[in-house]
């Protein structure tokens, strides 16, 4: 994950979003403005494809830190339909906010 777009703001952040077949995972912290400290987020579950729709399936949740409460959800049953654009390098998952994460491809 290289960025996130939010409130048309381009937030830097640090995290990996992990697919495998029909599973996915996320760990990201995102920095406080003018604090030294972060929040973070650590998400997983299930997802579909159908053409650039992609849906998360969410069923554990993680978050808190720098002025976020701390949420734990065991149970989840959040489901999030995005518009996606992907190339061969960079994945741009536009959400329902409004947000837009921007995650390119790890190679070594």
């Amino acid at each position: 994950m290289e960025s996130y777009v939010c409130n048309g703001e381009v937030v830097s952040l640090t995290g990996v979003l992990l697919m495998t077949e029909r599973r996915w995972s996320t760990l990201y912290f995102v920095p406080q403005p003018g604090a030294n400290e972060c929040w973070g987020s650590a998400e997983s579950g299930r997802y579909d494809v159908k053409g650039d729709q992609l849906t998360f399936h969410h069923e554990f949740t993680f978050q808190g830190g720098g002025d976020k409460k701390l949420m734990i959800d065991l149970a989840s049953t959040t489901v999030e339909r995005c518009t996606v654009v992907l190339t061969s390098e960079i994945l741009k998952i536009h959400f329902p906010s409004g947000n837009v994460i921007h995650c390119r491809r790890y190679s070594e």
